[in-house]
């Protein structure tokens, strides 16, 4: 039976929606919409809370917390909320977990949430294994990047890492070729790829940094027309992750 939350409760939910610390500390985060909570393995979800308007036009859903419209407004993190959000168990990854993949992307310092939800949202559809994150990525937990990702937050593994020159190493000594994307490296088209890779993105701004670029196996670079002088980084996950598979 649902109950109505109070002041506290709404409070713990907009901390979950504005700050990765409290996302860290309790282990949750939010995802709003029909769509987005639709996604959520039954196993991950904490708590449902749904606004008056929305339980009159779908009176089977299965509440929690039952807001009226005006409360559950504060509670949401979208101009123009749907009515139903959900409180979910966020997802822990080793790299023991995704070892003997094919494909692999490795992020550094991504911090634009709509470049990471793009991302990952494309790393499903490319079958990519696992994407591994520097730990000064955005949050993937925020509402923005949740969002974005479409629910493949809860189908592709992700971790993120102190030290991407280790996830490199074990990906190297797991028989993984590593080709980092960079302004100076060899055109796609003359490189013949390994059947089991890594590509390492950098930055939206200032690309891969030098310690990284120069631990690869092998810099390669999209060809550009044109005065452009690089691609948004989502948009190179994406040309990379589906290079010679279609």
């Amino acid at each position: 039976m649902s109950e109505r939350p109070g002041n506290k409760k709404i409070k713990e939910v907009r901390a979950l929606c504005e700050r990765t610390s409290a996302r860290r500390r309790t282990g949750l985060f939010v995802v709003e919409g029909e769509r987005g909570c639709g996604e959520i393995p039954a196993s991950d979800i904490r708590g449902i809370f749904v606004s008056e308007s929305y339980k009159r036009s779908h009176p089977g859903v299965n509440e929690d917390f039952l807001l009226d419209d005006r409360e559950f407004a504060r509670l949401s993190d979208t101009q123009h909320p749907q009515g139903i959000l959900v409180t979910a168990a966020q997802r822990s990854y080793r790299m023991s977990d995704i070892m003997g993949g094919e494909l692999y992307l490795l992020l550094e310092t991504i911090q634009d949430p709509g470049n990471l939800g793009t991302i990952l949202r494309t790393a499903e559809a490319a079958g990519v294994t696992a994407v591994i994150m520097s730990r000064d990525c955005a949050d993937i937990y925020s509402p923005k990047v949740v969002r974005a990702t479409m629910g493949a937050l809860f189908r592709v593994p992700f971790i993120y890492t102190e030290d991407l020159l280790e996830a490199v190493a074990a990906l190297r000594q797991d028989g993984v070729t590593i080709y980092a994307a960079h302004l100076d490296g060899t055109p796609l088209k003359d490189v013949s790829m390994s059947p089991r890779r890594a590509f390492i993105i950098g930055n939206e701004g200032s690309g891969l940094s030098d310690r990284l670029a120069g631990a690869a196996d092998m810099m390669i670079k999209i060809p550009m027309k044109g005065r452009a002088e690089s691609l948004n980084a989502a948009v190179s996950a994406a040309l990379l992750s589906y290079w010679n598979t279609i």
